[in-house]
């Protein structure tokens, strides 16, 4: 394995790319579900209903935890 790295993007260079900004947000989706502790059946349901509306993992949560909110309020 090669030691060489390519940078794509870092902080400070302007907007991230459309392909990074989406490896970033599919990492911090799968965090999100590994600090939420759900069954794996969910964490599927989950990511399956994101990619269905084009949205991110945590987009996808945080819309239907707002709604829920928004409902008890």
């Amino acid at each position: 394995m090669s030691d060489d790295v390519r940078v794509i993007w870092k902080k400070g260079d302007g907007p991230m790319p459309e392909k990074v900004q989406h490896v970033v947000d599919a990492a911090r989706g799968e965090l999100l579900l590994e600090a939420l502790h759900l069954p794996e059946d969910i964490e599927n349901t989950l990511r399956y209903n994101a990619d269905k509306v084009a949205q991110s993992v945590n987009d996808y949560v945080s819309r239907i935890v707002v709604e829920r909110l928004s409902v008890s309020a």
